[in-house]
């Protein structure tokens, strides 16, 4: 450790001169920086068995929360490892610096308040100087557009401000024209806005420290302690030049570098350009996109386990997307992390919540109540609410009903707007009233007239506290939920204090957006322990000092992340600022990864490929910080090598004996079928199903799990056949039923169909449904030309949606009919049928069995398939069956004198007609030989699934039994990951 004083003049990007005053201490590089801090201070003060340690009269401050929880805790080790008394420093982040180096002439205004104060004098500005800002200036009564761009510039001054120079001196720095008109227009409303602050007593901040700096009244009454502070701001640097307090700064590098720090302990960006690096290449890893890394995260972690406890082990993360594959991985074994950065609101189910309300109150449509109800918190209020409104005697299964039901709706009638009646004729429409009916009563302190944004955070907090009722009471420590619900509230509760002549009044939906923005920023800390391994970001590295690191995306453009443009800096200053900051944040980087490489014992590097959104992710320049033979031989070997394969099993898995090659983790099976469990009463699509699957015939029919889709926006292939049979159906049932003229035909079936659509789907269903409803009637125009030929040939309508039960009732006599159904092996089972349409010709005395197909597919075709061999099969049982049904309609005649067949309403008008089948007698004897085969198979529970699967699958997502792990060779390494 070496200490050096330096003393110097320098000019900064602004007009001003400033001196600086530091006592430079180098600490090397052989042992992170904490430890050399914490010998540093008690050697300051002394300590022993009987004297106190006492720091009590320091200021201390590094760069990250981390490091002084880090610090803090070596210092307390001390004091009790000596047994002494500890009076700790004061620690302070760097960014907390400025405000202890003035006395703030006011108290200070929050970022909130700023971009309110901003957003107050832009509003007022000519329309004609805010173009110089914005082509198109947001309307007068906007409130969020607004605060956009008081929020722009508000990080624009801070930017300036960092630099040590204000809006008159940038201005001074710009060429004649465009510009100078701009940053003219900026100073004024810069003067404006200090106004606006004043009159509401606060101040800036960023102007307030710069003021003190031309006046030179910066001061400090306590020595400062600078830790790992190499890259302050000039702003900063010139206020620290002006104080008489002494200045220390403790800096990460051996003496023999001390020319390439200034004289605060900042890194000089030239001085490290043609830094080298330390690294040897076996510290480097391959891996392809974020999972294949997760993977190389644990590999890591299985190799470090061998000698290192989790407690000195830290995985470091270059890009935030990357921490939830790594836990996930982690997770699978058993291996508990803690990620120092925490979480924001907007990633927990407060911010969720937030996003559905704000886009359920934007929209109001039934699709968004539908996901704002999934919520969680949500859910059991309706919930609480539903099960009180049913009567005592109503079934638990009918009490659940509300979701179900309002699914249903969304899946057949695709309702839009909540504001507009639903389908008096939908069964579903009740449940689905009352679902918006409680939500209308929860948010209805939302619906009061403009207020200022204070009183607002007291109405959002009432919403949120009636559904969070139960969380606030617990207040769970380790529950993000719990937490996200405490931040929250301490923000909506600090809110009440804004400064009442910078609040406005607002309307309820913009002060909503206004207030979830800004919600979901809040951060929320983790909670650690000695048993979980942290993750930290890559600014955290530097001053970590776990002996065994792996760091996850060494890549471009997160190491060093670039400087981005501002579009509101002249050209000549906004290059010299960029290329200053990307040069001082490649500096910084390269320092840090020193630091990471000679103050631990094993450090590596993953270079990946691709991120977590399937971008290409080049490797990171800083690989360059080598001899150019090296960098070009590391670069083509991460690019072209492999790591070897290794198999990683939890340590609970090794002493469960369990395989190590193991190529997949089981999450979920579709339950087992039940032996004796099956159906007494059988439809005729029923014996399709079971054709194709077994086993989903037995979801279907025995479980009753059928598909409900509430995100489909327009109807299925089978909704769109109700809708086409429901026209008919009508058709047939009315009077027009024997028309013989074409164009009446279609008249009549154009109304039927719009009958059908408005009592299913309602004036208020989405416009792909009236689209659809558009595309039905074009087909029924041909329709029409079909069923009058139909009539010119003497053919009659006789029924339309016929249908054949065991429970049937005889309309006359109100008793039941004799069952309809087989019997086979002495065993009745019941069947079911529905027929579209049954015609009749009176002069022929025939009978006719039609079936309405919304194809062009002959009967043929969708009942028998084609083996390799030559022969066929059976696949559909549809018209056989129907012939079954015959005497059980009352038909008086032979079934084999009725004909069978389709009317296809085909897209193609060439195919739109009837088709009838022309299956031979054989063909009939056998199906129905299969159908009492499947009869007998579906008794005896024979429900095992068909290895092919099926065509179109509605059980799918059942299916995916595995998640892939890589593939591991039979000669790969095997390690195990231990906690």
């Amino acid at each position: 450790m070496s200490v050096e004083s330096t003393s110097g003049k320098r000019e900064t990007p602004g007009s001003r001169s400033v001196a600086t005053r530091c006592e430079r201490v180098f600490c090397g590089w052989d042992e992170p920086l904490l430890q050399h801090a914490a010998r540093w201070l008690i050697e300051q003060r002394g300590t022993g068995s009987s004297a106190a340690l006492d720091l009590s009269g320091w200021d201390v401050v590094l760069p990250s929360s981390r490091a002084i929880t880090r610090l803090r805790e070596k210092l307390a080790e001390a004091a009790r490892a000596n047994r002494c008394e500890y009076r700790s420093p004061r620690f302070y982040l760097v960014g907390q610096l400025p405000g202890l180096l003035y006395r703030r002439p006011a108290e200070w205004a929050t970022d909130f308040e700023q971009s309110l104060a901003w957003a107050r004098v832009l509003s007022a500005t000519d329309t004609e100087s805010l173009k110089t800002l914005v082509p198109t200036p947001p309307e007068p009564d906007a409130t969020a557009p607004w605060l956009d761009l008081a929020s722009t510039l508000r990080r624009l001054w801070t930017k300036v401000a960092a630099e040590n120079m204000t809006f008159a001196e940038v201005q001074a720095k710009t060429e004649a024209g465009a510009e100078q008109r701009r940053w003219e227009v900026l100073g004024a409303a810069f003067d404006l806005y200090r106004r606006e602050l004043q009159s509401a007593e606060r101040c800036d901040p960023y102007a307030a420290a710069l003021d003190k700096v031309a006046s030179g009244q910066c001061r400090a009454s306590r020595p400062i302690v600078l830790v790992g502070a190499s890259d302050l701001s000039e702003m900063v640097k010139a206020m620290l030049g002006q104080v008489a307090a002494p200045v220390t700064a403790l800096v990460a590098a051996p003496q023999s570098d001390a020319d390439r720090f200034d004289a605060t302990g900042c890194l000089i960006p030239e001085r490290w350009k043609e830094h080298r690096l330390p690294l040897g290449d076996e510290q480097l890893v391959p891996a392809t996109g974020v999972d294949d890394q997760s993977r190389a995260v644990i590999e890591a972690l299985a190799d470090f386990g061998q000698e290192h406890s989790v407690d000195a082990i830290t995985i470091g993360v270059t890009d935030p997307s990357q921490i939830e594959p790594i836990e996930n991985h982690c997770r699978l074994m058993k291996v508990p992390t803690y990620r120092h950065m925490g979480w924001t609101v907007a990633e927990t189910s407060v911010g969720r919540l937030l996003d559905l309300l704000v886009t359920y109150r934007q929209r109001r449509t039934w699709r968004a109540l539908a996901a704002l109800v999934r919520h969680a918190a949500v859910y059991q209020l309706i919930d609480r609410s539903w099960n009180s409104s049913q009567p005592k005697t109503a079934s638990p299964k009918r009490s659940k009903g509300w979701l179900t039901s309002l699914d249903q709706l969304l899946s057949e009638a695709f309702p839009r707007g909540i504001d507009h009646p639903l389908p008096a004729t939908r069964q579903e429409t009740a449940a689905a009233n009352q679902v918006r009916d409680c939500l209308q009563e929860w948010l209805a302190p939302l619906d009061r007239s403009a207020r200022p944004i204070r009183k607002w955070s007291q109405v959002l907090l009432e919403v949120l506290e009636s559904v969070y009722a139960d969380t606030i009471e617990t207040e769970a420590i380790d529950d993000p939920t719990s937490l996200a619900v405490t931040a929250t509230r301490r923000v909506l509760l600090e809110l009440e204090n804004l400064s009442e002549s910078l609040d406005a009044p607002i309307e309820s939906l913009a002060a909503l957006e206004l207030l979830t923005n800004r919600i979901a920023d809040i951060p929320l800390s983790d909670s650690a322990t000695a048993e979980k391994i942290e993750i930290l970001g890559w600014l955290d590295l530097a001053l970590d000092d776990a002996p065994a690191l792996v760091v996850c995306g060494l890549n471009h453009p997160y190491v060093p992340e670039a400087a981005a443009s501002d579009p509101y800096l002249p050209s000549s200053l906004q290059s010299a600022l960029s290329q200053r900051v990307n040069d001082r944040r490649y500096a910084r980087d390269v320092h840090a990864m020193h630091q990471m490489l000679t103050s631990r014992s094993e450090v590596r590097f993953l270079v990946g490929t691709h991120s977590a959104d399937g971008s290409p992710t080049p490797p990171s320049r800083l690989l360059a910080a080598a001899s150019p033979d090296d960098a070009a031989r590391r670069v083509c070997g991460i690019l072209t090598e492999h790591r070897p394969a290794m198999s990683v099993v939890s340590q609970d898995a090794c002493m469960e004996d369990q395989v190590a090659d193991q190529s997949h983790i089981d999450y979920f099976r579709p339950p087992p079928s039940q032996p004796g469990r099956t159906v007494e009463t059988l439809s005729v699509t029923a014996f399709s199903a079971y054709l194709a699957c077994p086993y989903r015939f037995y979801l279907r029919y025995v479980l009753g799990l059928r598909p409900l889709d509430d995100s489909t926006l327009e109807l299925a292939a089978n909704q769109f056949g109700d809708l086409v049979h429901g026209a008919l159906e009508y058709f047939g049932e009315s009077k027009a039923k024997d028309e013989p003229d074409p164009d009446k035909i279609a008249a009549e079936l154009t109304a039927q169909l719009h009958r059908y659509a408005s009592e299913y789907y309602g004036d208020n269903t989405a416009s792909t449904v009236q689209i659809q409803v558009r595309q039905a009637e074009r087909r029924l125009k041909t329709v029409a030309l079909r069923q009058a030929e139909r009539i010119a040939q003497g053919w009659r309508i006789h029924a339309v949606e016929a249908s054949v039960d065991e429970l049937d009732f005889d309309r006359k006599t109100k008793k039941p009919k004799q069952p309809t159904g087989i019997l086979i092996d002495g065993k009745f089972t019941g069947l079911r049928g529905r027929f579209d349409r049954i015609d009749y010709h009176p002069e022929l005395d025939r009978w006719a069995i039609l079936d309405y197909k919304t194809h062009g597919h002959l009967p043929e075709k969708k009942h028998l398939k084609k083996l390799p061999d030559g022969s066929v099969q059976w696949v559909d049982l549809q018209l056989p069956l129907y012939r079954r049904f015959i005497p059980d309609l009352g038909i008086p005649a032979d079934p084999i004198d009725v004909e069978l067949g389709y009317f296809n309403v085909a897209e193609k008008d060439a195919e739109t007609k009837i088709n009838l089948a022309t299956f031979t007698q054989s063909q009939f004897d056998q199906a129905d030989e299969l159908i009492h085969d499947c009869v007998r198979k579906i008794r005896d529970c024979q429900f095992e699934s068909h290895p092919a699967g099926v065509q179109y699958d509605d059980y799918e997502m059942m299916f995916n039994e595995s998640i892939n792990t890589v593939p591991v060779d039979d000669e790969c390494e095997t390690s195990e990951v231990s906690r």
